[in-house]
């Protein structure tokens, strides 16, 4: 048997001598070893993007006995789906930015930006986008890259429709991940269709700040701190350590049914909170509306917003004519334009849906 504390001596003797090493050596020379490494990794990463691009043009994976290149990646690569996707979405988009790929082949653009930028940049931009870029994080191009499309520059207005975040959930139990899943088939028989990620992460939080109906009936489902740039007019939604911009469209819905706390750049004191709608004028649409969307065909119950069909910004007001009960649902579709509503309510709208123009 091993004397442990002879064991342990021996491993203080190692662990010392180690320290004094690191001490002694040169610490520039220790940088310049990380980083190599790191640039090495970089090439090898290009190496690897441009070998399965080869890969795929000469159907080497079927070679292998794969159906497709994703299969492929996934067995021999060890990666996931996501990062197979992610791998050939990059290789397809660097035959067309010649100076992006140069500089990933070289070692000089890391992969995480690489693949930012390839998400925006174009042949006639991506110069543009490899001078904002210098000098920048991974993180920092993440940021430049947000809310931007496909040739825009990187000067262009943020289209806050077009920001997207990822959510990793890790470490669930086996009881939670079953509550999970049964979540997600609640929200889509709900919804009368599969949800997106967005629209169930949308469900989930919305039942998690849902004023209780029996306690607050009349309660707004918005309130909102006016952060709007006096220059440029955009519009930003304060909460949780965040501020994000919103478009035109998702503003003017926030302000149908919101609580309006007045303009952060003003000082304003003992100034009350300004209601959108009544809290009187808001109990008796829901009450009218029995407390449900009113769109046809729609079966929620929850989470409700009181809708202005003429717009506040057209001069729409709080007479109960003129308001109507949607889901939050419906309620981003219209201010999308994706569906309209028209006449007065209750027992005059007319709702103009998309399957209205099938056949047309």
């Amino acid at each position: 048997m091993f004397d442990s504390a002879a064991t342990e001596a021996f491993q203080s003797q190692l662990s010392d001598a180690y320290a004094a090493t690191c001490r002694e050596r040169d610490w520039i020379a220790l940088h310049e070893e990380i980083t190599s490494v790191g640039k090495q990794i970089v090439c090898l990463e290009a190496r690897e993007v441009d070998l399965l691009l080869e890969a795929e043009e000469t159907k080497l994976y079927r070679r292998m006995g794969f159906p497709t290149i994703y299969a492929y990646i996934e067995a021999v690569l060890h990666r996931t789906h996501h990062v197979a996707t992610e791998r050939m979405r990059v290789a397809h988009e660097l035959l067309e930015l010649p100076q992006i790929a140069a500089q990933f082949r070289a070692g000089d653009l890391p992969w995480t930006s690489v693949r930012e930028l390839t998400r925006v940049a174009t042949r006639s931009t991506e110069s543009a986008w490899l001078d904002a870029a210098e000098g920048q994080t991974s993180t920092g191009v993440q940021q430049l890259v947000r809310g931007k499309a496909k040739g825009d520059l990187p000067g262009d207005p943020v289209d806050p429709n077009k920001i997207r975040h990822r959510i990793v959930l890790e470490n669930l139990s086996e009881e939670t991940m079953m509550l999970f899943k049964q979540a997600c088939t609640a929200a889509s028989d709900a919804k009368g269709a599969t949800c997106t990620d967005d629209e169930l992460v949308r469900a989930l939080a919305a039942a998690m700040l849902e004023p209780a109906s029996q306690s607050s009936p009349s309660k707004p489902r918005h309130q909102i701190a006016t952060t709007t740039c006096r220059v440029c007019k955009q519009a930003h939604r304060v909460g949780a350590g965040m501020e994000i911009a919103v478009s035109a469209q998702e503003l003017e819905r926030v302000r149908c049914d919101s609580e309006d706390i007045g303009d952060l750049e003003r000082e304003e004191p003992g100034r009350k909170l300004q209601k959108s709608i009544p809290e009187a004028t808001r109990r008796k649409v829901l009450v009218r509306d029995k407390h449900a969307c009113s769109v046809p065909g729609c079966r929620s119950t929850r989470f409700l917003e009181v809708h202005h069909i003429k717009p506040r910004s057209e001069g729409g007001r709080h007479e109960l004519w003129q308001l109507t009960s949607l889901c939050d649902g419906h309620h981003i579709l219209l201010h999308e334009g994706v569906i309209a509503i028209r006449g007065t309510a209750p027992d005059h709208l007319v709702f103009e849906l998309p399957l209205d123009s099938v056949g047309d």
